[in-house]
């Protein structure tokens, strides 16, 4: 009788465990999501880092007559097991993984979308992230031309 009751307790805790085991199985492993942080660099050598938790930056350039572009170029993908600990240029591939838009105000308060960095106003350029490894990221550079 204690056999047949040993081994029943010992049926009764194995199925347990399966059936636990099993219930586990069915969960999935959400893949990871890196932090990131930009880089926006001007046609003049001028670099913006926004790190992660800094979304807005400001910066005031003096009118000079001259074009100035603007654009994404490197990022760094924080603990990724293969692009961590360096910055990567945005590149190749990598150029579809950003979405920006550009906003000016002109000195007599129309605004208008544009590239090109050149007359007095305020411009505002935003840079948003799109890649689905990437915690996502909105950054915006404001840039005054007095």
């Amino acid at each position: 009788m204690k056999v047949k009751k040993s081994i029943a307790v010992f049926i009764t805790a194995f199925l347990f465990t399966v059936i636990a085991l099993l219930s586990f199985a069915g969960c999935k492993q959400e893949d990871p999501k890196y932090d990131v942080a930009i880089k926006v660099v001007n046609n003049y050598g001028k670099e913006w880092v926004f790190e992660p938790g800094v979304d807005e930056l400001y910066y005031e350039f003096e009118y000079t007559g001259e074009d100035m572009t603007f654009g994404v170029g490197e990022y760094y993908v924080y603990g990724h097991p293969n692009y961590g600990d360096m910055w990567l240029d945005n590149g190749g591939a990598s150029l579809n993984w950003f979405w920006g838009s550009y906003m000016y105000k002109s000195l007599d308060g129309t605004y208008s979308d544009t590239r090109i960095i050149k007359n007095r106003g305020d411009y505002s350029i935003v840079y948003m992230t799109e890649n689905s490894s990437w915690n996502d990221r909105r950054i915006c550079l404001y840039i005054t031309v007095k």
